[in-house]
């Protein structure tokens, strides 16, 4: 796990330590941001191409980690071993500003309409916006008498 300022970063690879810091909890959105540090999770052996890493935004100032891998922005707050490694680990670097934190509320990321398609235009030829497939059920109906009589030998 690394945790990086705007003057450097600190890392940790104890197995241990990172471990016991893996806990987070879903929390809702905040209403405003804070400067922040970024931090890099990554799981896996080094050296391998299905290593797994993970990057968020630690708020030290509203205790949240701020996730937006996804298609939505997701904040967690960290259970007390993981928030203790975070404030350890940012300790001595000075963080990111605010403003650069980027969108807060859990907003999905816009989305392109590639097509529109209209609803099918009511059917009110005279029939009062009734369809006609009633009707074919009664055509259908006699023609299927027939079939079956003359296939039971009633009707040569």
């Amino acid at each position: 796990m690394s945790v990086c300022g705007t003057d450097g970063c600190h890392t940790t690879k104890d197995k241990h330590e990172l471990r016991q810091a893996m806990n987070v909890q879903p929390q809702a959105a905040p209403d405003h941001g804070g400067a922040f540090y970024r931090v890099r999770s990554s799981i896996g052996e080094p050296g391998f191409h299905d290593e797994g890493v993970s990057r968020s935004q630690w708020i030290p100032s509203l205790r949240l980690l701020r996730n937006d891998d996804g298609p939505l922005v997701e904040f967690s707050l960290p259970y007390p071993p993981t928030e203790r490694l975070l404030h350890r680990l940012s300790q001595g670097l000075k963080p990111f500003a605010a403003s650069k934190l980027g969108p807060i509320g859990g907003q999905p990321q816009t989305a392109k309409v590639d097509e529109v398609v209209p609803a099918p235009a009511s059917d009110d030829n005279g029939n009062g916006g009734r369809t006609v497939w009633p009707l074919s059920l009664l055509a259908i109906l006699p023609a299927g008498l027939l079939f079956a009589m003359r296939r039971r030998g009633r009707w040569n």
